[in-house]
């Protein structure tokens, strides 16, 4: 992030021209173990505020896609239907947060 929105194009002289962000970050784990020590809470926060706020973002969401290792799934044709589930999911996010970008 610090070599793409740097200093003179997300801030500073110049400002991102967006008002919404949708982050989505990829976690191998799952959702109890990301949990377990608030890293949800410090990722959502350093997006949210750290990253869109600071750049002038005021409206920044985040929705974690979990398991994407699928590390614990053997089965071949189960290990792609959930691959299919998290891209299904991603783009369910996007299309559902652009649409809310023309309401509004």
């Amino acid at each position: 992030m610090d070599r793409v929105w740097n200093y003179g194009f997300a801030y500073g002289g110049a400002r991102l021209p967006h008002k919404k962000v949708l982050w989505i970050p990829l976690v191998g784990e799952t959702e109890e173990s990301l949990k377990k020590r608030n890293f949800d809470t410090m990722i959502s926060h350093y997006l949210n505020v750290g990253l869109a706020g600071y750049t002038g973002i005021p409206q920044s969401e985040v929705a974690f896609l979990y398991n994407t290792l699928a590390e614990d799934i053997e089965n071949e044709e189960e290990f792609n239907k959930h691959y299919e589930s998290l891209f299904n999911r991603a783009y369910e996010l996007g299309s559902t947060y652009s649409h809310s970008l023309t309401e509004k």
